[in-house]
């Protein structure tokens, strides 16, 4: 991590992706949203050789970390069908091959068919989510808010994070298409409905270090080099 992220939980970098770029990833974000039929889609390096390509690029690989690879895809959207707001929390889960009970892998549920889990919070402070923004994102659009800091105060129950954010300024991180926000999981974050719902597309790529998961787990979404 840079000192920024270290300190703060989050860093944003511009520019990252240019018109022709986001072209690309628009279509195919959309493909993929019109063939589920809705706002959040899981699982997308299963349905997208483009994303998975992204993943592994060396762009990405920069940003998040050469020693930490993809382990989970999320596209988020807003629109004037789907435009929810999102409260104050941590993404506190992982999604896993398969449930093992193992010391440390706590609040085992099933999403979307998929084993989830809370794991040791050393596991999430090692973490990193990049988060691609293919649309303009201003606050207005339902831009991630996140308070500073909070990704070193470990997992917290409703009471601290409420008193967390009483006492600390949120920070609005609006972005631009082709921006990318790294986020910490740890870290507070949540987002308001859009004011005027168009589109708010968002590709959400977690990586982790490899040898970080237990042994006896393996990661849902694992990593995959590069297609030819």
């Amino acid at each position: 991590m840079t000192n920024s992220l270290e300190i703060d939980g989050f860093e944003i970098h511009r520019a990252v992706f240019d018109e022709a770029e986001l072209v690309q990833l628009r279509i195919e974000a959309d493909r993929i949203s019109d063939q589920e039929e809705t706002a959040s889609v899981r699982m997308l390096f299963d349905r997208s050789s483009l994303f998975q390509r992204l993943s592994t690029s060396p762009k990405l690989k920069i940003l998040a970390g050469s020693n930490r690879i993809p382990v989970r895809s999320i596209l988020f959207n807003k629109t004037p069908e789907e435009n929810w707001p999102v409260l104050w929390h941590q993404d506190l889960t992982i999604a896993v091959a398969a449930r093992v009970d193992v010391t440390g892998y706590v609040n085992w549920s099933m999403k979307n068919g998929v084993q989830h889990a809370q794991p040791p919070v050393s596991l999430l402070e090692q973490m990193m989510t990049v988060r691609i923004h293919l649309d303009d994102t201003p606050a207005s659009n339902g831009a991630l808010k996140v308070i500073p800091g909070s990704h070193r105060r470990g997992r917290m129950d409703q009471n601290a994070i409420s008193s967390v954010v009483e006492k600390v300024d949120e920070v609005v991180c609006e972005a631009a298409a082709g921006d990318i926000l790294l986020i910490s999981p740890l870290i507070l974050h949540s987002s308001a409905r859009s004011e005027n719902p168009s589109c708010r597309r968002v590709l959400h790529f977690e990586y982790a270090i490899p040898e970080s998961l237990d042994p006896e787990l393996k990661w849902c979404e694992r990593y995959l080099a590069p297609l030819e």
